[in-house]
C-alpha cells in the first residue's frame, strides 16, 4: 500500500478540520428527533479509557460474527488495525453531552473508524469499522456515518470509500446495497459474476482465486466521484 499527495495532506487534517469539513458543529446533531453528541478524533487522541470503550463496543458487536470466520479470533492484532497510526474515529454518544472531559461521559452508542489511504492505483478512504450498539440500531446512525464519510473523501479528493464485509454479516450487507455499495475490484471473487476490470497483475494486495476457490467476506466499494 503506497501513498499520495493527496492522501498525505488527508493525513495531516487536524480534528476540527475533519469536524468542520463533515458539518458536525457544536459536536451536537440530531437525528429523528433524538440528540446525540458527536466527536471526530484521530487515535493519538483516545484515551486508555476511550480504546476499552470502543473496543467492548467492537467485540460485542463482531466476535460471535469474526470467531468463526477465516479472519478468526484475534484480538491483539484487531486492536492493533483499530488503533493504528493513521486511524480516525467518529465517536457518537447519546444525548447532548457538554462536558469538556470526556471521561466522564458514557460509553460511546456507534463509533466509524477511518483511515485516507492509497491501494491499486486509487486515493481511497478505507472504512475499517462502522459499528452502532444493537439498542440504536435503525436510528439513522448507520447512513449519519456514511453520508459524512461521503463528504471527507470528497474534500480530500479521495475516489471511494472502501470497507470489508462479512458475507454472514447479512444485516451490514443490505445496509451497504442500500446505501450505494459494491462489488469492489479488489475484492476476491470479483468478476466471477462474468464482469471485468482491468487490474494491474502486479500490483500489491491483488489476489487471483483459484478455481472453486471461496471465500468468507467480500470487499465493497461506493464512489466518490
Amino acid at each position: 500500500m503506497g501513498t499520495s499527495k493527496r492522501v498525505r495532506t488527508a493525513n495531516q487534517a487536524s480534528e476540527d478540520e475533519i469536524a468542520s469539513v463533515a458539518q458536525i458543529y457544536n459536536k451536537a446533531v440530531t437525528l429523528r428527533d433524538k440528540s446525540y453528541s458527536v466527536h471526530i478524533l484521530h487515535a493519538s487522541s483516545l484515551s486508555p479509557g476511550e480504546k476499552a470503550n470502543i473496543w467492548q463496543l467492537w467485540e460485542a458487536n463482531m466476535r460471535a460474527l469474526v470467531e468463526p470466520s477465516s479472519f478468526g479470533w484475534e484480538p491483539k492484532g484487531k486492536k492493533k488495525e483499530l488503533f493504528q497510526r493513521h486511524a480516525r474515529f467518529i465517536l457518537v454518544f447519546q444525548g447532548d453531552q457538554n462536558s469538556s472531559d470526556r471521561e466522564d461521559t458514557a460509553p460511546p452508542i456507534a463509533f466509524c473508524m477511518f483511515t485516507f489511504e492509497r491501494d491499486l492505483g486509487h486515493d481511497q478512504i478505507y472504512c475499517y469499522e462502522l459499528q452502532v450498539s444493537q439498542t440504536f440500531r435503525g436510528s439513522g446512525l448507520g447512513r449519519f456515518f456514511i453520508e459524512k464519510l461521503v463528504a471527507i473523501g470528497r474534500h480530500w479528493g479521495m475516489s471511494k470509500i472502501v470497507l470489508t464485509v462479512l458475507k454472514s454479516n447479512m444485516g451490514a450487507r443490505y445496509f451497504y446495497n442500500a446505501t450505494g455499495f459494491d462489488i469492489d475490484p479488489s475484492s476476491p471473487e470479483y468478476g466471477r459474476s462474468g464482469e471485468v476490470e482491468d487490474v494491474d497483475d502486479n500490483a500489491p494486495g491483488d489476489h487471483e482465486p483459484t478455481e472453486g476457490e471461496t471465500f468468507d467476506y467480500e470487499i465493497l466499494s461506493k464512489p466518490l466521484n
